[in-house]
């Protein structure tokens, strides 16, 4: 399997020709829909490239799964089961108590925080993952 940095240098290419930002922005903690600015569109397509490159693509379905399983009408064990799935199924790593909007429980907050995890570093995480 590729070095992290090898696979850094591809997601890089990957996100500057489909997103069209510059290469110093595709850092490890640039976070993709803020920083980077990527629309649901781009992430598809960035999931695709993955699987050409890397011979398998960023599970998007389960991951609309997971966020549109937490609504306002979602339980504790809802989030708790969300947050599982983005550590087991996803290979993210964050600290549960910086979670904003999980307790006291905020949807909206919630989803927010969710979207700040998806960093380049964590799509390096999930490369490295696969191996």
């Amino acid at each position: 399997m590729a070095e992290r940095a090898q696979i850094l240098d591809e997601l890089r290419t990957i996100i500057v020709e489909t997103r069209g930002v510059e290469d110093d922005e595709v850092i490890e903690k640039a976070t993709l829909f803020e920083d980077l600015g990527l629309e649901s569109i781009d992430f598809l397509e960035i999931s695709f490239r993955m699987e050409e490159s890397f011979g398998f693509p960023f599970p998007t379905d389960d991951l609309g799964g997971i966020m549109n399983s937490v609504t306002e009408n979602s339980t504790t064990d809802d989030v708790t089961k969300a947050l599982n799935a983005l550590e087991s199924d996803f290979h993210m790593k964050f600290d549960r108590d910086a979670i904003d909007g999980a307790d006291p429980f905020d949807a909206e907050k919630l989803r927010d925080s969710v979207l700040q995890l998806f960093t380049v570093g964590a799509l390096v995480d999930f490369v490295e993952a696969q191996a």
